[in-house]
């Protein structure tokens, strides 16, 4: 029998879809491929049109496999590379895609059923040896060493990958893994036949409703529609992707008409009618103290920093509408959140809280006056540079040094992940985080386990939640990943600062409706422009 995965409970979100909380595996036979996401309204007749979209941040890869980021995703995800399976924005039901159906045949092993006549972008045909080449090379196998993919974070644990038939392909995990058909839509699928060597990708062919037509570094990447595609043609035929890095700057491309779609726009930028559209996508702004130096290796320290933080007052008066005051690492719709943990259990505003904690710390000789600094982005969040500064001025009140280092993407992945060098001054490093899945499985053994490659905390004990949570299901899933969650915002490991809402603009005749995808893949299929 199929297994079928969903997300359970939650609250509506602001535009298009219902933001789900909880995971439970449901014995069901998977959906017809005619609910697919992929498919288009009636409406959407082909057209010569094309259409401009301004990006907050340029694309760092074209490759399938370092799709995890938003700044790459946004141009490739689904519109150039497809995956096996995908997370309904709407249901939060693991639906096909490329796959046709799946099942689980033992513990271990599950099969997978693949659409017939899917073809590349350049003509040959998508089979079950492509499916499990990408499988591989996603995660880094025997013959893909060295490629340090961006996704491989989504399968922690080895899996292998193969062929049976041209349209049925095996998995067998090394663990118990009753969410492999979520993992496996982090996959995104790519022909790898023209890779001589294992090198990135950079002219990508995949299966998506638009194919690659040419990058230019640091100005523009453009994509035409494929007319080959398996699935209902989309109505635009040509995109542009520019960046522009001034919230500003991209909404007023869209309000002269030199763009139709700009993402990331600030509040002070939004219209009043439905140009501007509205969604949540469980992007949290959080801190991630260095909890291997000091001053943070005391967890007083760490706590104080919460205490320390008004976010009731500076969260509102920057952020606006863009924003609310947050306390968790997860958002409401993945199965770690912990109801009413905000309300009643958060480490609320209290400066005379964090200066005795701080004082606490000192007189059992710690050295709570060591320098530290804020690492940032420019891009982290809208108006993220006030915010950020407003949040040093809060530490500095309660006694604390710090100096804040805002650096491009690049810079700031290098102070994110293990090993960090020696020499690496004590970091607060600001983090948007985004968990879609529903399943804390994709954030927290990177995030907050010892050898987690974003990880700056090790705890025995949220270890030991972390790996049974992996191999259980349902309720006990989730009440795992609670406790362990318990425990980091105890410790202090991460500290939430903000429930991201996000402002997309449309051009005048552009119809788009957001999920809580948007902030990942914006579907150029999904886009309407009328008459």
């Amino acid at each position: 029998m199929g297994l079928e995965y969903r997300r359970l409970g939650g609250e509506p979100q602001l535009q298009g879809g219902t933001m789900m909380r909880g995971f439970i595996s449901s014995m069901v036979t998977v959906a017809s491929v005619a609910t697919m996401m992929t498919a288009l309204p009636a409406w959407a007749a082909t057209s010569d049109k094309a259409i401009t979209v301004v990006l907050a941040v340029e694309l760092d890869s074209l490759d399938p496999c370092d799709t995890q980021p938003a700044q790459n995703a946004n141009v490739v995800r689904g519109n150039v590379f497809e995956s096996l399976t995908h997370v309904s924005p709407v249901s939060g039901k693991i639906e096909p895609l490329l796959a046709e159906s799946w099942k689980q045949t033992s513990d271990r092993e599950w099969e997978f059923k693949l659409k017939k006549g899917v073809k590349f972008h350049d003509g040959t045909d998508f089979n079950a040896a492509a499916a499990a080449a990408n499988i591989m090379r996603t995660q880094g196998g025997p013959n893909y060493a060295g490629i340090a993919c961006l996704n491989s974070g989504q399968i922690p644990d080895p899996v292998k990958a193969e062929a049976v038939d041209d349209l049925t392909l095996k998995v067998t995990t090394s663990v118990v893994d009753p969410i492999l058909p979520l993992r496996i839509s982090y996959v995104d699928i790519g022909d790898l036949a023209s890779q001589s060597k294992p090198a990135k990708v950079l002219n990508p062919v995949g299966t998506g409703p638009y194919k690659f037509v040419s990058r230019k570094q640091g100005d523009s990447v453009k994509l035409t529609r494929f007319d080959g595609y398996w699935g209902a043609a989309p109505q635009i035929k040509d995109v542009t992707y520019i960046v522009r890095k001034e919230a500003t700057v991209r909404a007023s491309m869209v309000e002269t008409g030199e763009a139709q779609i700009a993402l990331s726009i600030q509040a002070q930028d939004a219209t009043d009618d439905d140009r501007t559209v509205t969604f949540k996508d469980n992007r949290i702004f959080v801190m991630r103290p260095m909890t291997f130096k000091e001053p943070f290796k005391d967890p007083r320290v760490r706590q104080a920093l919460s205490y320390a933080v008004d976010r009731g007052t500076i969260v509102p008066a920057i952020l606006g509408v863009t924003g609310a005051p947050y306390y968790q690492m997860l958002g409401p719709q993945v199965n770690a959140y912990i109801p009413d943990y905000d309300e009643k259990l958060a480490m609320k505003y209290d400066p005379a809280k964090a200066k005795e904690l701080i004082a606490a710390a000192k007189a059992d000789g710690h050295p709570v006056d060591t320098p530290f600094d804020i690492v940032t982005r420019p891009d982290i969040l809208p108006d993220g540079g006030e915010l950020v500064q407003a949040i040093a001025q809060n530490l500095k009140e309660v006694g604390l040094k710090v100096n804040i280092r805002s650096m491009e993407n690049t810079a700031w992945r290098e102070f994110l992940r293990q090993p960090f060098p020696a020499e690496q001054p004590p970091t607060l490093q600001m983090i948007s985080h985004d968990n879609t899945s529903g399943d804390a499985s994709f954030s927290f053994p990177k995030y907050i386990t010892c050898k987690g490659i974003n990880s700056a905390i090790c705890n025995p004990e949220i270890d030991k939640l972390v790996a049974e949570a992996e191999v259980a299901s349902g309720d006990k899933r989730a009440e795992l990943y609670r406790k362990a969650a318990g425990i980091l915002y105890q410790q202090a490991g991460f500290i939430g600062i903000a429930e991201q809402i996000r402002l997309i603009m449309l051009g005048e005749g552009v119809e788009y409706k957001a999920n809580p995808l948007s902030g990942l893949e914006i579907k150029i299929a999904d886009v309407r422009l009328k008459d």
